[in-house]
C-alpha cells in the first residue's frame, strides 16, 4: 500500500533564528520548537579536524565576500512532533555551533539542542571540542556570527519523510554513505525503548572496519548457487550504495521478532548440541533494528579477530593461522580481490563451524580461493571472481551445506585447476605471489612444474607441524 506524504515545509533563516525556536517558512507561516537529537541518532563525534575545516570555510568565506553575503551551512533537515523539532541530519553542525555560541555568550544559558547525552563518546567529544574551541578562540571569535550564517530547513511531520530526505541528502558536500543509512534505519526502529536504543547506538560506533564487513556480509549473501544476484564494481560507488541499502534495510524483515539460525548437531542419545559458538549465519533472514545490529556485531567482531589480530594474539587460535595469514594472505601484490574472497569463506567457516579446526580449513580454503592466481596469465581483475564462483560453483555454497568440517575439507581436496605457466618466472606479480608460496610450504625449487600436487603435500605437512607442535 503506498504511504501517504506528510506536510513538508521548506525555510531558510539563520542559525540565529533556528536557535531561537522560532521559524518562518517559505509560505510565511510561522513554526515554533524546541531542538531536540532523538535518542537513536549516533553520537556527536566531531573532532578538531572537522572543526578546523568549518571555521576555515567560514573565514575564507568572510575574507572573500560581502558582509551581506550569507554563508550558507547547508541543509538541516527536521521532525516536527508537537513542540519538539527533531534534528534527523544536521546534528554535528548544531551541536558544534551551539558550542561556539555557549563560549560567545558566556553569561547566557547555552542554547544547545534539547537531549540528554548518556554516549560516552559525545560527552567526550563535546569537552574536548569546548576546549579547543577556547584554546582556538581567538582565530575565530571574530569570523563568526550566527546572523550570517545561512541554513535551508526540510521540515515535514512524518517521520519517514524526513528519512527519505535524510537517505537522499548532500551533507557538507559529501553524500551520505549506505551505511550511513542503513544505521539510520535501523536505530530507529528501536526509538520506542531510549535505553536500549543507546546502547545500539553505542554498540554501532564501536564496531570497526564496518564499510569492509558490509561490503564482505553483501557478496557473501549475493554470491549464492540458487540465487545468484549481481554484486556492481568497487568503482560504482551509487551502485554499491544502493545495494547495501537494498539487502540491509530495505528487505529486511518488519515487525518479526529477533532470530538467530545456525546448525546444531545432535549427540548419541539425541541430545541437542551447538556446532558453532558464534549465533548468526551469514546469510539468515535478519529483521529490523536489535536483530540486524546483533547480527552485525558478531560478524565485525570476527573480522577483527581473524584479519586484524597477529600472531599470538588470541588463545583459540593456532598461532600458524595467523603467521600463515602474514606471510601470504596480508601480503597483497596483485591478489586484492583473492584475499577479499578467501575473508568471506573464512568469515562464512568460523561462524558455522567455529574455531577448532581453522588452520586446517584456512589452508585448504586458500589452495582453493587463490588457485585463481595460477590459472590465470596476468592479474586477476575483480570481474574474474564471481566469474570463477558461478563456474566452480563451490567454496561459499559446499561451506554452508557442508554437515562438518570433515565433510568440508574432503570436497574442497576434490577441488582441482589447471595451472598457467605464463608470467609465472622474474619478477612478475605472479611469480612473486608463486615464491611467497614456495618459501611458506618448503616446496622446493621445482614447484612450477607441480605446483598444485607440492602445495597440496606443503599444505598437509604444515599441518602435521601444527599437531605436533
Amino acid at each position: 500500500m503506498k504511504r501517504n506524504m506528510g506536510e513538508i515545509k521548506v525555510a531558510s533563516c539563520t542559525v540565529a533564528e533556528l536557535f531561537s525556536e522560532r521559524i518562518i517558512c517559505s509560505d510565511n507561516t510561522e513554526i515554533l520548537g524546541i531542538l531536540e537529537v532523538p535518542e537513536y541518532q549516533r553520537p556527536y563525534v566531531w573532532t578538531k579536524k572537522e572543526i578546523n575545516k568549518l571555521l576555515s570555510d567560514i573565514k575564507e568565506h568572510n575574507c572573500q565576500f560581502d558582509k551581506r553575503l550569507s554563508y550558507y551551512l547547508g541543509s538541516i533537515i527536521l521532525h516536527k512532533h508537537e513542540d519538539i523539532l527533531s534534528i534527523i541530519d544536521g546534528q554535528q553542525r548544531l551541536t558544534t555551533l551551539a558550542i561556539i555560541q555557549h563560549i560567545i555568550d558566556k553569561n547566557k544559558a547555552p542554547v544547545v539542542p534539547r537531549v540528554k547525552y548518556a554516549s560516552p563518546l559525545t560527552i567526550e567529544h563535546i569537552k574536548n571540542n569546548h576546549n579547543h574551541l577556547k584554546d582556538c578562540e581567538g582565530d575565530w571569535k571574530n569570523h563568526i556570527d550566527f546572523e550570517n550564517i545561512n541554513v535551508t530547513l526540510v521540515i515535514t511531520d512524518n517521520e519517514d519523510d524526513a528519512y527519505t530526505f535524510f537517505e537522499t541528502q548532500n551533507t557538507g558536500g559529501v553524500r551520505l554513505s549506505g551505511v550511513d543509512i542503513i544505521k539510520a534505519h535501523h536505530l530507529r526502529e528501536i526509538s520506542g525503548n531510549c535505553s536500549r536504543s543507546e546502547q545500539y547506538a553505542i554498540t554501532w560506533e564501536k564496531q570497526r572496519d564496518i564499510d569492509a564487513v558490509i561490503k564482505l556480509l553483501l557478496k557473501a549473501r549475493r554470491w549464492n548457487i540458487l540465487n545468484w544476484i549481481y554484486v556492481p564494481s568497487e568503482r560504482d560507488e551509487k551502485g554499491i550504495k544502493q545495494s547495501i541499502i537494498k539487502d540491509f534495510s530495505e528487505e529486511t524483515l518488519h515487525n518479526s521478532k529477533k532470530a538467530a539460525y545456525n546448525q546444531i548437531i545432535l549427540k548419541n542419545d539425541y541430545s541437542l548440541i551447538k556446532i558453532s559458538q558464534y549465533k548468526f549465519s551469514i546469510r539468515q533472514p535478519i529483521a529490523n533494528g536489535e536483530n540486524f545490529i546483533d547480527y552485525l556485531e558478531q560478524f565485525s567482531n570476527l573480522y577483527q579477530r581473524l584479519f586484524k589480530s597477529t600472531s599470538n594474539s588470541d588463545s583459540e587460535i593456532h598461532p600458524e593461522y595467523y603467521k600463515f595469514k602474514e606471510s601470504i594472505v596480508d601480503v597483497i601484490d596483485g591478489t586484492l580481490f583473492l584475499k577479499e574472497l578467501y575473508e568471506i569463506t573464512i568469515l562464512c567457516y568460523v561462524s558455522k563451524f567455529g574455531l577448532d579446526n581453522l588452520l586446517e580449513a584456512s589452508l585448504w580454503i586458500f589452495r582453493y580461493t587463490y588457485s585463481l592466481r595460477i590459472s590465470s596469465r596476468k592479474t586477476v581483475r575483480e570481474n574474474s571472481v564471481p566469474a570463477f564462483l558461478r563456474d566452480n560453483h563451490f567454496v561459499i555454497d559446499v561451506i554452508l551445506s557442508s554437515f562438518n568440517h570433515e565433510q568440508l575439507v574432503s570436497q574442497l581436496k576434490l577441488f582441482s585447476y589447471e595451472f598457467n605457466a605464463e608470467n609465472a618466472e622474474g619478477n612478475t606479480v605472479k611469480a612473486r605471489f608463486i615464491n611467497r608460496v614456495k618459501t611458506y610450504f618448503n616446496t622446493g625449487e621445482s614447484i612450477i612444474t607441480n605446483f598444485d600436487e607440492l602445495l597440496k603435500t606443503g599444505i598437509d605437512n604444515k599441518l602435521n607441524e601444527g599437531q605436533n607442535g
